[in-house]
């Protein structure tokens, strides 16, 4: 549950809410059998220990009393074996805490194995055709406003955008701009105040949830990886996948050598294996290039990469654009120098759009933010 619920945003824009909620269900049910399991082997270790001590007093005392009336046993006597039979109730209680601490470990290091053995079975869904045709815009904002509470100020105010349906497009400005509520709203995370987002000339309201994020990759800002195997992270978003196109997305990000080094491959554990951020980073972006999204959203992709590996995400988003859309979000603008349309946002408003080199002669906040990386202002 803690693993799905940081990486709730990945969840959710993958369909996998079902998948993940019975995943947890079936663990809680399980985890409650052996709980279940253990207290009882505990209760009757206790029990038959109690019964055994209270059994043992009695005869003590039934057998001394008739001897002592006897004459065959002094009443001293009696009470030292009476005293031998409480000294010997504190070790008796702990040899049986200890064979019901062992029992709960039994019970345990069985479901270790269990879970070890455990493999998610991806469920089968069929992408829809595409039907989109030349020419039409993929995504458009028509005067959109939305807010995260009630009351609050808003997060974008009245945007209208338009993005096509091949190319990329980049979304800049200081932050807390605006530009990750706008793949929230994409996303259907959130829904706006006002206007309306449409897509494919169908407002998003009418597009199913399945629908709209099968035809989205996501790849959001803290990259969270799902707790299991790398081969399930590949295929979390698209469960049809065959393995061709997983070694072909981890090409693409230049992580095909490290993945083969791995002692399992594809089925290494991440949770055991030495991942760096930028290596998680990679993974994410593998999971959404996995089977050719129409509508790729970065979110600081390339945030934790070295020079060579973002190199290689910027051909990764060069290819991706040649055939559908691509956004990104990104504080370090040499990531988007290259992008077909520059959307500079400021305090939830499109302050300017353009090329680098058109934003760079007509907007002051685009030159400032390019002077403050240092990234060379003309050409």
């Amino acid at each position: 549950m803690e693993g799905a619920l940081r990486a709730i945003r990945t969840v959710k824009a993958s369909r996998a809410e079902a998948r993940e909620s019975e995943r947890v269900i079936s663990e809680a049910t399980e985890s409650a059998r052996q709980s279940v399991r253990a207290i009882r082997y505990e209760s009757v270790a206790w029990t038959v220990a109690g019964f055994g001590i209270g059994l043992a007093t009695l005869l003590i005392l039934g057998l001394g009393a008739w001897r002592v009336s006897e004459n065959l046993l002094t009443v001293s006597a009696l009470v030292a074996f009476l005293l031998y039979a409480f000294q010997l109730m504190e070790p008796v209680g702990t040899l049986t805490q200890t064979v019901s601490g062992l029992q709960s470990g039994v019970a345990a290091a069985m479901r270790i194995r269990e879970v070890d053995a455990f493999e998610i079975e991806p469920s089968d869904t069929d992408r829809p055709s595409r039907t989109t045709t030349e020419g039409r815009s993929t995504l458009t904002f028509e005067n959109v406003t939305a807010r995260y509470a009630p009351g609050a100020a808003p997060a974008l105010q009245d945007v209208s955008l338009t993005i096509p349906r091949e190319g990329h497009t980049a979304i800049v400005g200081p932050s807390g701009a605006g530009k990750t509520t706008m793949f929230s709203l994409l996303l259907r995370f959130l829904n706006p105040d006002s206007g309306r987002l449409v897509l494919d000339e169908i407002p998003l309201p009418e597009w199913s949830l399945e629908d709209l994020r099968r035809r989205i990759g996501y790849v959001e800002q803290d990259t969270p990886l799902v707790p299991g195997t790398l081969r399930e992270n590949l295929l979390y978003t698209h469960a049809d996948a065959g393995e061709p196109a997983l070694w072909e997305a981890l090409r693409a990000v230049r992580l095909e050598d490290r993945v083969r080094e791995l002692p399992d491959g594809l089925d290494t554990v991440l949770s055991t294996a030495a991942i760096s951020g930028g290596e998680r980073q990679r993974i994410a972006l593998a999971r959404a290039l996995v089977s050719d999204p129409e509508i790729l959203l970065l979110d600081e992709a390339t945030a934790q990469l070295d020079g060579l590996t973002e190199a290689a995400v910027h051909e990764v988003i060069a290819r991706v654009a040649r055939t559908g859309a691509v956004l990104t979000i990104a504080h370090r603008l040499s990531t988007v120098i290259d992008a077909d349309q520059i959307v500079v946002l400021e305090s939830g408003q499109v302050r300017a759009r353009g090329t680098h080199q058109e934003l760079l002669q007509t907007d002051d906040l685009y030159r400032d933010l390019v002077a403050a990386l240092r990234i060379a202002t003309q050409v």
